[in-house]
């Protein structure tokens, strides 16, 4: 059953758990985030009040400069390169035409990214491959206080990200109509640093942990600020090549085998553009997911804003963009990592198959806040070869899960503020605009081994002992469409105006928690 309501919203506090965020406090959205939530719901409140620095930005420039902005760039990009083991010493950095502001903000993020970096390594080395597969369902035997480190390293690197985009606006006159160039600079330093400060229109095939680009129609068709890296590929003409050669970045496809045949690496990633009408994500002919379907896909996981047992965060400041996944995709956060993805401005739109946009799972956080516009929000399902084939076999359409060799799953679920299994939160935050959401409840899914249940749903809901929170702080009237939504005596439906509280089947099962608040 699908059901579609409109309404008209009206201002006033609400919370959520699962979060897809904005920007601070927007004149239509007074006060700030954890306040809402706490006024909808005091526990939800205390509970995502840990993460208010992940899902807040900062407005001023508090960190210091290095004292030698340039040199403390170089020495960041070669010591990430090093760390990936493909050393090179990147002396064009001291010759970019860079203001020792950017730099320096450049070299804070960096230097942030390291020392995610290395908190990531030797947690990823320290998991046995045989263990891999319990850890990404359930926790497996990790104990959540030895990677406490990784949140505040996200923290940190979320600081040094805004007061980047602070120093960048400033001196590329952002104020101005149209894409302001910041010089001529133009780094491409595989797979460290790229920056584009020429309002180019550029299309990224190839990973990088720091990209900056200040404008221009970009089409981030890499991992686009999702920290599972691709160090296999190198672009053509770069000083260090790929493990494998030189082409464009393919990534982890599915969890475990590509993790266990280093597909891709975890490690930290950033990626801020100041403006333009970008696409994040590009859909291709199936490759991993050929049998399942002919219909085109995003074929990696993990992307746009994603964190696997690291920080991952994109940044959008302006344009009418277009954001698409596949899993684990836009704000997701997994196995205790943090994923960011915060829009700024412009009317956007977010799609992605399953456990993305402001989605957590195993610890992890993920956020997802667009700041302003009228934006839509949805999920995308691939068709099934056979129409007839039951899901989860061969033919059956959607993309391959990580059970055995990988079976066709067809189920849409967990989107727009979910967090599952414990420890998760999902936080889901649209600040303002007439937007559009589009959702599925599914009441059994055939999924990988969990306790104790295996219920899913969207737009707020927590399974599994996670927390899931959506927030619509703004003023104008929504639409909604919930597929197969539970009907719950005493309980409302998603809609404009509307809160649905925790404790419910509505808002979640095995003892997870939901909250849903449309003002």
């Amino acid at each position: 059953m699908r059901l579609v309501r409109r309404g008209l919203r009206i201002l006033g506090c609400a919370g959520a758990a699962v979060i897809v965020l904005a920007g601070p406090s927007p004149a239509s959205a007074t006060g700030t985030v954890n306040a809402a939530v706490t006024a909808a719901n005091m526990q939800i409140g205390a509970k995502i009040r840990p993460y208010e620095k992940l899902y807040e930005r900062t407005t001023t420039r508090t960190r210091a400069l290095p004292a030698q902005p340039k040199q403390a760039l170089l020495q960041a990009t070669s010591a990430l390169s090093a760390e990936l083991g493909l050393a090179q010493n990147p002396t064009q950095i001291l010759d970019a035409d860079l203001s020792p502001e950017v730099a320096g903000r450049l070299a804070n993020v960096l230097t942030d990214l390291l020392a995610c970096h290395r908190l990531t390594k030797p947690a990823f080395a320290a998991i046995p491959p045989g263990l891999l597969p319990a850890v990404l369902t359930t926790g497996g035997s990790l104990n959540p206080a030895a990677y406490t480190g990784i949140r505040l390293c996200g923290e940190s690197a979320w600081q040094s990200t805004n007061e980047l985009e602070l120093a960048a606006a400033e001196e590329s006159n952002a104020a101005a109509p149209g894409c302001q160039a910041l010089g001529q600079v133009d780094l491409d330093i595989w797979p460290v640093l790229r920056v584009d400060g020429a309002c180019r229109d550029n299309r990224y095939d190839n990973d990088y942990l720091l990209t900056l680009d200040v404008g221009g129609n970009d089409t981030y068709a890499n991992n686009a600020g999702g920290n599972l890296v691709d160090v296999n590929f190198s672009p053509a003409g770069s000083a260090v090549p790929g493990l494998r050669g030189t082409g464009p970045a393919k990534g982890c496809q599915r969890a475990i085998p590509g993790l266990t045949a280093l597909d891709c690496v975890p490690t930290a990633a950033v990626v801020l553009d100041l403006q333009g009408n970008d696409v994040y994500g590009v859909k291709q002919s199936p490759d991993h997911d050929t049998g399942c379907t002919n219909d085109p896909v995003v074929r990696r996981m993990m992307t746009g804003g994603a964190g696997f047992l690291g920080v991952g965060i994109l940044r959008d400041v302006e344009g009418d963009d277009t954001y698409t996944g596949k899993t684990g995709a836009l704000g997701a956060g997994h196995i205790f990592g943090v994923g960011i993805l915060s829009d700024g401005a412009g009317d956007d739109a977010y799609s992605a198959v399953r456990n993305s946009e402001g989605f957590a799972l195993v610890g992890g956080v993920g956020v997802l806040r667009d700041e302003a516009g009228d934006d839509s929000y949805g999920f995308y399902m691939p068709a099934p070869i056979d129409p007839n084939a039951p899901n989860q076999t061969e033919g059956a359409g959607g993309v391959r899960d990580d059970e055995g060799e990988g079976l066709c799953d067809r189920v849409p679920r967990f989107t727009q503020g979910t967090g599952n299994v414990a420890g998760a939160t999902g936080i889901f935050l649209d600040d303002t605009g007439g937007d559009s959401y589009h959702g599925a409840f599914v009441l059994e899914f055939a999924g990988p081994f969990q306790v104790p249940s295996t219920r899913a749903g969207s737009l707020g809901f927590g399974n599994n002992q996670g927390l899931g929170v959506f927030l619509d702080r703004g003023a104008v009237s929504d639409q909604y469409t919930v597929d197969d939504e539970p009907t719950v005596a005493g309980v409302p439906k998603r809609g404009d105006n509307v809160t649905v509280q925790p404790n419910n089947e509505s808002t979640g099962s095995g003892f997870g928690q939901g909250l849903f608040v449309d003002q």
